[in-house]
């Protein structure tokens, strides 16, 4: 995921001025500004959900990809295939 911090013109200009002066604490208060923006836009937005029609295409295009796929073994969906030497 790649997020884009928007900056106003005084934001920027002091962000500018802060990096000019090698002043962390001022470059710092600037960007956490700017990040509580995105971060409260992304709360803000609703929990995608997808649809039953584009779940489907997403059981369709898995199937596809893992059609080649051997089938696990019994063993392996054994509980002691499992779990193994853990009790």
């Amino acid at each position: 995921m790649t997020i884009t911090l928007e900056l106003s013109a005084d934001q920027e200009r002091t962000l500018e001025e802060g990096t000019a002066r090698r002043n962390a604490n001022i470059v710092r208060q600037v960007l956490i500004q700017a990040v509580d923006v995105v971060v409260s836009k992304l709360l803000d937005e609703p929990a995608s959900q997808l649809g039953p029609a584009e779940f489907d295409t997403l059981l369709d295009s898995l199937a596809t990809d893992f059609a080649d796929s051997p089938a696990l073994s019994d063993e392996a969906v054994s509980r002691a295939g499992i779990y193994g030497d853990h009790p």
